[in-house]
């Protein structure tokens, strides 16, 4: 083992002594040069023209200049790297990697501009080479002709931190085992990515600005071959457009396949931003499919395309299955709408939003400026299956925080997984309506129930104010209870209660009233009968057990049926005896009295009823955790979202990128933000990987942050 050791020591010392660095120069410099610092080559074109062999490990730097369109072939056992000079402005026209006869591998251009090619193809990549990194670069195309900026037919290359403008396609996949990764691909005129190829890995590009220049439908992600499988569609923002004022708006689909055949992929963690019906579409023989946690919509409220009729269209998921489709999963997924058909498997926890202003407010923390990450009372919230969400979110921030998942790409906002009581006083507007017609008992300290006056009988009204329910949660129990102060008499029978229809506004009003038999008022719901009987005493008055199942009942149909926080419930109590003697009454203690201890009360405990923890062991709270995401509408920035510190707490944010460089700091108090969000504004980032820190009260905390 020794000696083995040994050996392969020296052939990593051999590697490194015997690996060498090169320049081009296409203004100054020659090609009967050396290569080196003081005397470089001419242009990268002119280099690989002569047929120079360079050694695995090698680097070649780039200078200010056009370089011209390159050929590359040769295979390494070590990569062998093309780079952009730091401050300087390479330019290749083009770049093709092997050909028919000789293959490429093992070869990676970074930081370089790539524009003004001849060729259909900016950079293709022959499908016999393989292992070809393109990394950071810049493609801008100004010619009509340049319908792909990257073609990869070959094998296990890399894609990543590119930006990539005004093409056709952006990125034209037919071979295997690829990554396109953390993309930026805007104004293109037709596909963004359009794949052919199989058990590739799509994940966190940044898809936006379809420009529709003819009547042809554009697509985010189009999936173009009659067969493919094995490819991962995961944390992609997929956006039609950020500016309504801009030409050339049309239709867009975000993730699309007709008639293929697709197996054996997922789909998780994308977000698509659309005007049209097709979110995420995939028709055909579908089959061992997982699509989790995606957040498809429709932002553009209003909005007419190209005198299109139809506007505020439900963005769908929508998966059609031919012949014997199945095995599908689809859960966890927010959406405008879902339609299936013909597939078999798992579609559950998937929660629909109207396209409406109010509804993206409740579900949304800033749909306007394109955040989709969830407020804090939206229902997509804790409401997720644990079992087939990600570990991670679209922005790589930890799914679970506690023991839930939410709904959709986002994970940024956690709420109290405990139960929640709310405790609702009757609103001053309770009051003693009557058998005859008003009475004149509006706003007195008690309301009387029974034979309350000669030939009159008097009921008792409450009205309750709807409180700000977290939207995961549902009710779990309720109870109502009043005060009896005195009993005039001997009443007979006892005294029912009943639900009545929520309104906005409080007043309670002439036609609330009833006395009878209990279930009889076809205008309220009966909740328990004989709340109070004969045997009653003078106290407080508290539910049954089945009355307070009943009242659950009540409350959780009226807010299914879209009462809302801020909207009125009322409780009626009525005698059930159809006369009761004059003067013999139940006397009980209104909103009004002074005796507030002793007012109407309606108590509702909230919670997650069909949600069982993953552990027995208690849950710590979330504490001092920021979550970060790239910001899809002004690209370069960031967003940070603080979840779990104490007021007043500071902390000290440092953006490093992966050469250590500090591109970003700031110094902040979370509780003094809006809605416990940071936006960075013009900071103008470069498209790649970076490294957060922050610092509080001493503890230092890293995690990876992508930016667009």
């Amino acid at each position: 083992m020794k000696a083995f050791l040994t050996f392969a020591l020296c052939i990593l010392i051999g590697q490194t002594i015997y690996a060498k660095n090169y320049f081009c120069d296409p203004v100054h410099g020659n090609s009967n040069n050396n290569g080196s610092k003081e005397h470089p080559w001419g242009t990268l074109e002119s280099v690989f023209k002569t047929g120079i062999k360079f050694e695995s490990g090698d680097v070649i730097f780039l200078l200010s200049g056009n370089h011209g369109n390159v050929e590359v072939i040769g295979e390494n056992d070590k990569y062998i790297k093309v780079v952009g000079v730091h401050g300087e402005v390479p330019i290749i026209n083009s770049i093709i990697f092997g050909n028919n006869q000789f293959k490429a591998s093992r070869w990676t251009f970074s930081n370089i501009i790539f524009k003004d090619s001849k060729n259909s193809n900016t950079v293709f990549i022959h499908e016999n080479s393989s292992k070809i990194r393109l990394l950071e670069n810049y493609f801008k195309s100004s010619n009509k002709n340049n319908i792909v900026a990257i073609k990869v037919n070959g094998v296990q290359c890399k894609i990543e931190h590119n930006v990539i403008s005004n093409y056709n396609i952006g990125i034209y996949v037919s071979g295997l085992k690829n990554q396109i990764r953390n993309n930026r691909i805007e104004f293109f005129k037709s596909n963004a990515v359009e794949v052919l190829g199989s058990y590739n890995i799509f994940e966190y590009n940044l898809i936006k600005e379809s420009v529709a220049t003819d009547d042809v439908v554009n697509n985010g992600i189009f999936i173009n071959n009659t067969e493919t499988k094995g490819n991962i569609f995961r944390g992609n923002y997929i956006v039609n457009f950020t500016k309504i004022n801009r030409d050339n708006i049309g239709g867009f689909n975000g993730i699309y396949s007709f008639n293929n055949a697709v197996s054996d992929c997922i789909f998780e963690n994308n977000t698509v931003v659309t005007n049209t019906k097709n979110g995420i579409y995939l028709e055909g023989d579908v089959n061992n499919l997982k699509i989790v946690n995606n957040t498809v919509i429709n932002p553009y409220f209003g909005l007419k395309v190209d005198d299109n009729s139809e506007i505020n269209i439900p963005t769908a998921i929508n998966i059609i299955g031919k012949n014997s489709s199945s095995n599908i999963i689809v859960g966890n997924n927010l959406s405008n709408n879902f339609l299936f058909e013909n597939i078999k498997g798992f579609a559950d926890n998937n929660l629909e939003i109207p396209v409406s202003v109010h509804d993206f407010d409740m579900c949304f923390k800033n749909w306007a400026l394109f955040d989709f990450s969830l407020s804090k009372n939206s229902k997509a919230l804790n409401a997720g299956f644990l079992k087939i969400a990600p570990t991670l979110d679209a922005s790589l921030n930890k799914r679970m925080y506690g023991s839930f998942v939410n709904i959709g790409a986002y994970e940024y906002t956690k709420i109290n997984e405990s139960n929640e009581t709310f405790t609702i006083v009757s609103e001053v507007s309770d009051r003693q309506i009557h058998s005859k017609g008003k009475g004149d008992w509006d706003g007195q300290p008690q309301i009387r129930v029974g034979g309350v006056a000669e030939g009159i009988d008097g009921a008792g009204v409450f009205p309750f104010k709807i409180p700000l329910i977290p939207q995961g949660k549902k009710i779990l129990s309720a109870s109502f209870s009043v005060y009896l102060s005195k009993i005039d008499n001997q009443p007979q029978g006892g005294i029912d209660l009943y639900g009545l229809t929520p309104k906005s506004n409080f007043w309670v009003t002439d036609d609330m009233f009833y006395q009878g038999t209990f279930g009889q008022d076809l205008s309220a719901r009966p909740i328990q009968h004989n709340l109070i009987d004969a045997e009653t005493y003078v106290g407080e008055i508290k539910m049954s057990d089945s009355g307070r199942n009943a009242l659950k009942g009540y409350l959780s149909s009226i807010m299914e049926s879209g009462a809302k926080a801020g909207d009125y419930i009322f409780l009626r109590i009525n005698p059930n005896a159809k006369d009761v003697s004059d003067y013999n009454r139940w006397n009980f203690v209104s909103a009004n009295s002074n005796k507030k201890e002793n007012t109407p009360k309606l108590e509702i405990t909230v919670g997650y009823p069909d949600k069982k923890p993953v552990t027995t062991t208690k849950t710590l709270p979330v504490k001092n955790i920021v979550f970060t995401s790239a910001n899809p509408l002004k690209s370069g920035n960031v967003s940070f979202y603080f979840l779990g510190f104490e007021n007043n707490k500071q902390v000290q944010l440092r953006l490093l990128n992966f050469s250590g460089e500090e591109v970003f700091a700031h110094s902040l108090i979370p509780s003094n933000l809006p809605d416990l969000v940071f936006r960075t504004e013009n900071l103008g980032l470069s498209t790649g990987k970076y490294m957060l820190e922050y610092l509080i009260d001493g503890e230092l905390k890293k995690q990876i942050l992508f930016v667009w």
